[in-house]
């Protein structure tokens, strides 16, 4: 299939377009069946932090929850792109602490909190930003738990060969049903290796999820629907849609247009890339996607409706202009 992205978001300033965000989006039930499409559905695709629920499990597959004795808080944490507010850093550190892990130990890089309070506060306090305020420390301090659970290297965690990485290889091998040698392998943002599958394969890898009989998978939604504040956190798409609609949608973004959706209900699973890689408006091909598809009721998407069509502002706060989503979407029945 060629490449061919197709419109999905318009910018309107003062009448005029400013910016088409092109893109492509896959909708998949759990056996593969692409139900709905936009632009090319095998468009080769970094999972970004969509990856995370299947890095929460294959840490969770090591035992390390009963052997630690961690809670939902702290699956939940290991899944989430966090804020890095002070409930989030909690948790992270909680869950170090469970497990006997300094924070030295934490490979991910250091960032000021996304909240700007948050990030107010801190930078008061300290020079130089913590990695422990990294969206993604919860992750690593997942991995760092079940490298210890194994009895691995802890210096080494994020080394493609080591026992952690290897077993997160498996388990994405697993819910996107790609063959070993038909996944490539890159860095993320914050040191980890990170997968990249057909798009509408991520998207399966999401309707696996939810509709999985194994109960570490079913413990990670429930954990990451169960406290949607940490996966994101103030204001923050993933944690509004989860709270919204009180955890029948899983929903996981990713950095550079990157988004997943699963719908409990129907059991389908939604991926949606933005190939500008800009991710400001991702949120706004996501609600016109799941208004399509059916997966939203009218109290939610009122209740959702700044994420759908929100106002481009200023600087001053003054709005001047729009952003609307501008693709169809036809739905296969099963």
């Amino acid at each position: 299939m060629p490449f061919l992205a197709a419109p999905m978001v318009r910018v309107e300033r003062g009448g005029v377009e400013e910016a088409i965000h092109p893109g492509h989006l896959a909708a998949v039930d759990a056996s593969g069946r692409v139900r709905a499409s936009v632009g090319n559905p095998d468009r080769l695709t970094y999972f970004r932090s969509c990856a995370k629920p299947f890095q929460a499990m294959a840490a969770l597959r090591t035992g390390m929850a009963l052997r630690f004795n961690l809670a939902s808080e702290h699956v939940a944490i290991m899944a989430a792109s966090h804020n890095g507010e002070p409930g989030h850093v909690e948790v992270v550190r909680d869950l170090l602490d469970r497990v006997g892990i300094p924070e030295s130990a934490l490979q991910c890089g250091a960032h000021w909190p996304y909240y700007e309070p948050a990030a107010t506060v801190a930078r008061r306090a300290m020079e130089e930003p913590l990695e422990i305020f990294n969206n993604c420390s919860g992750k690593h301090a997942g991995m760092l738990a079940a490298a210890r659970a194994l009895g691995a290297p802890l210096e080494t965690y994020l080394d493609r060969e080591h026992p952690i990485q290897q077993r997160i290889a498996a388990v994405i091998g697993e819910f996107t049903a790609e063959r070993p040698a038909e996944i490539h392998w890159g860095i993320d943002g914050c040191s980890a290796p990170n997968a990249a599958v057909p798009l509408a394969a991520i998207a399966r890898s999401f309707a696996a999820l939810v509709t999985s009989r194994d109960d570490l998978a079913r413990g990670t939604v429930e954990a990451m629907t169960g406290h949607p504040f940490l996966i994101g956190g103030t204001d923050r798409f993933d944690t509004r849609l989860m709270e919204v609609t009180h955890g029948r949608l899983l929903a996981k973004g990713g950095a550079a247009g990157a988004h997943c959706t699963a719908d409990r209900r129907s059991g389908l699973g939604l991926s949606i890339k933005l190939d500008s890689g800009d991710g400001t408006w991702t949120a706004v091909a996501v609600m016109a996607a799941l208004e399509r598809l059916g997966w939203l009721e009218e109290a939610e998407r009122e209740a959702l409706k700044s994420f759908a069509s929100p106002s481009l502002r200023n600087h001053k706060r003054v709005v001047v202009g729009s952003v609307r989503p501008v693709f169809d979407l036809a739905v296969t029945a099963a």
